[in-house]
Parts: structure tokens; sequence; C-alpha cells
């Protein structure tokens, strides 16, 4: 009788704790319908061939709400996208290389924004940049030219390469990597600096969107640190923040099957651009550039995003100032026609004809889209930030529905709305 019931016991026990464990795993509703929602966005945007794979990931109220790697790395269906797959960041290194980075300097050497550039780039000094300030250029109202085409100037007409500028092999002279089979010459970037310097300044005061500056910023690092772009960035915030998978120049580092292609390049580079960053200036740089430059997979950038969502600390450990992210993500210029904060872009303005990014994101969000089809945003507001990542320009950057569709702001309203 009692070994009966102890066995009755024992069963009523294993009952109730599968019955207890099965309720413990339930996922919540809310994040299901999240999930369903994206995933409905996302497989509509690759067959329409806005990009044929992303990674997504979503955080809201201290935890992940999404992170899903959807498609392929080409159209050709062959390799799935991972989650530790690299993307190349395009654009979206202007925040979380060059504005992260400017912030961090700004609290280390009590830079004042209304200071001249001048004062501390010499390259401007003698030129029509010489009055412009730090918060004209981080605010693209500084009448500085968008950007310069300097892969068009590297060939003579019969499409030869010009003397001192690249070579199909890697020597003292071509140092540099531009692609698998081209190698920059190892003064190059003093030309760029060159070009930069002779670039028209045109309506100060009005916004015009600007690369240029982002160039300059890596040799104020330097100067100022001692620290080439990279190894700051490295020392101060992507290795403490073990932010393992974001770096300049991938190949370098990590398994091409790891590292999704950008674009099918048929004009400059005439092979597939992968694990080289897709900008070509940045390339003529030699792949670390504070324009562009950038590869990360959605974890990695994950950790940037949730420090600064936490007000500069991560984990207990402090790398920004409060007051600093405030600044930089607020307005610059709050009583113009300028949406963008210092740095970081901002959403439209009531008086603009569109909502960006999204219907319902709040004033004092911020973020930064890439060319290639990347996409960061914080919503402090809403206690939340968004990653996608996906190579829109594959096979070429005429892909354009990515636009189109509005597929990133459609994201975010559904994350803001759940």
């Amino acid at each position: 009788m009692k070994k009966t019931i102890s066995i009755s016991f024992l069963i009523f026990n294993l009952i109730f704790a599968q019955f207890i464990t099965g309720q413990n795993s339930q996922k919540n509703p809310s994040d299901e319908l999240l999930k369903e929602k994206v995933d409905s966005i996302i497989q509509m945007g690759i067959r329409e061939k806005a990009f044929p794979g992303a990674q997504v990931f979503l955080f809201k109220d201290d935890s992940i709400k999404l992170f899903e790697a959807y498609g392929f790395h080409t159209y050709d269906s062959i390799t799935p996208v991972a989650k530790n797959d690299l993307y190349d960041l395009a654009s979206v290194t202007k925040i979380i290389g060059s504005t992260l980075a400017f912030m961090k300097l700004y609290e280390l050497y009590g830079i004042n924004l209304d200071q001249k550039v001048s004062e501390y780039m010499p390259l401007t000094k003698r030129s029509n940049k010489k009055n412009t300030t730090f918060r004209e250029v981080l605010a693209h109202q500084a009448g500085w030219s968008p950007y310069i085409t300097h892969q068009n100037t590297v060939f003579r007409k019969n499409g030869e390469f010009k003397s001192r500028t690249l070579s199909n092999k890697k020597s003292n002279r071509y140092p540099y990597a531009l692609s698998d089979s081209l190698y920059i010459f190892k003064n190059y970037q003093m030309k760029i600096m060159r070009r930069i310097k002779k670039t028209p300044v045109e309506n100060i005061g009005k916004y015009r969107y600007s690369g240029l500056w982002f160039f300059l910023l890596p040799e104020l690092v330097k100067k100022l640190s001692g620290l080439s772009f990279n190894a700051f960035l490295d020392t101060h915030f992507f290795q403490p923040l073990e932010a393992k998978r974001l770096t300049f120049n991938p190949s370098l580092k990590f398994k091409q099957k790891k590292i999704v292609p950008t674009e099918k390049d048929s004009l400059f580079r005439k092979t597939l651009v992968k694990g080289w960053v897709h900008d070509e200036a940045a390339g003529l740089m030699g792949g670390v550039s504070g324009n562009a430059g950038l590869f990360s997979d959605a974890k990695s950038l994950s950790k940037i995003l949730q420090m600064l969502l936490n007000k500069g600390t991560y984990k207990g450990k402090k790398y920004l100032k409060a007051e600093t992210i405030e600044l930089f993500s607020s307005q610059a210029y709050p009583s113009s026609e300028n949406r963008r904060g210092l740095g970081f872009d901002k959403p439209s303005l009531d008086s603009d004809s569109s909502s960006y990014p999204s219907e319902i994101c709040s004033p004092e969000s911020y973020g930064h889209s890439g060319f290639t089809g990347t996409f960061v945003w914080i919503n402090p507001t809403h206690n939340s930030f968004m990653i996608f990542l996906s190579n829109r320009v594959f096979p070429t950057r005429a892909q354009k529905a990515i636009y189109s569709l509005g597929i990133r702001g459609k994201i975010l309203d559904v994350l803001l709305e759940n």
C-alpha cells in the first residue's frame, strides 16, 4: 500500500513539475505578436528584393524583444544569414565610430564645441574652412561639400591606374588593401586630405549633409590621444564592452564565410566587394575612416547602443557621462530647420513633409542609417533601441526597394507599439 502511494505521489510531482515548467516557458504573447509582425515585414522585403537577408535586434524595457537572422547572404540562397555574420555598417560608422570617439575627446580634453576646427587641425587653417566650428560640422551645417568621388581620379583614359594610386600587387609602396587584388599607394591619404581642403564652402548655416569632416576626425584623435582611430575606439569602447565582432577591415581578422558581401562593383574595383569597405573613399583611406568602414554583427553593435541608452553605463562601467550623451543626441540648433544632433541623426521636424524614420518615434530619439542598408535607432522615451543590418546594395546599389517599402521605419513602429 505504501509503495502504491509513493508511486502515485511521484507521478503527481512529475506532472506538476511539467505543468509549472510549461507555464514558465510560455513566451510573452506581446513578444510573439511583435515577432510575427517583424517576420512578415522582413519576408516581404526579401520577396521584393529589397535585400537578400538581414539581422534584426530589438531591445525594450531592459530585455531583448527579438534577435533574428533572416534570408541569405545573396539571392542565390546558398549561405543563410547567421546571427554572428558581419555586415558593412557604412555611415553608421559616423556615430558608432566618429561621434563616439569625439564625445570621448570632448570629455578628456575639454573641447569647446564652438571652437574653430582649424585651432586643432592645421589642414584647415589656410583654407575656406578656417572659421568652421565643431558644432557646425557635427550638425552638417558648415556648408562643406557632401562627398568627393576620389575613385574617379585614379584611372588614366586608357583604363590603367595613374602613378602613385593603385597597384595589383602589395608592396612597401602599396601596403593598404582596397580589395583582395588592389592595393593603395602609401601616401594616397594625403591626396584625399588635400582635395578636402580645396572643396568649396557654400550656404553656411543651412543644413547640408556632408561626410568630409569625418575623414579628418581620425587625425584629430591621433593628435590629441596619440592613438590611431581604431586603437582609440578599441581602448575606450570596443574591447571593454566586449564588442568582439565590431571592427574595421574584417578580412584581416575573420573568415570570409562569416562576412556578408555588399555589391558586385562593375565600375571601380570590378569584383565582388566582400570583407572590404563598400564606400570607395573610405576604401582609399585603407578601410579605416570616420566616414565609413566599420563592420559588425547585431550583437556586438547592441552593446554600444545599450551603453548609450543607459546614459553611458554598461554592466556597471561608465564609458561616457550622461550629460555628454544628452548634449550630442539633442537637436544641435533647436530654433532652426536642421533636425540633426551632434553627429547623430534625429527625427524629421514638424515642418518636414514626411516622417523620418517612423511615424511614432519620439523627438528625443536618435540614430543613423547606412548606405548599404543598415540602421540603428535609440528611443530613450520608449526605453528601446533597434538594429537593422542588411546588404540592400547587393547585387548593385540600384536596389532601392528598402526605401520605397519603408522597411526600417515599419519595424521601428512595431517595436514602439508593442
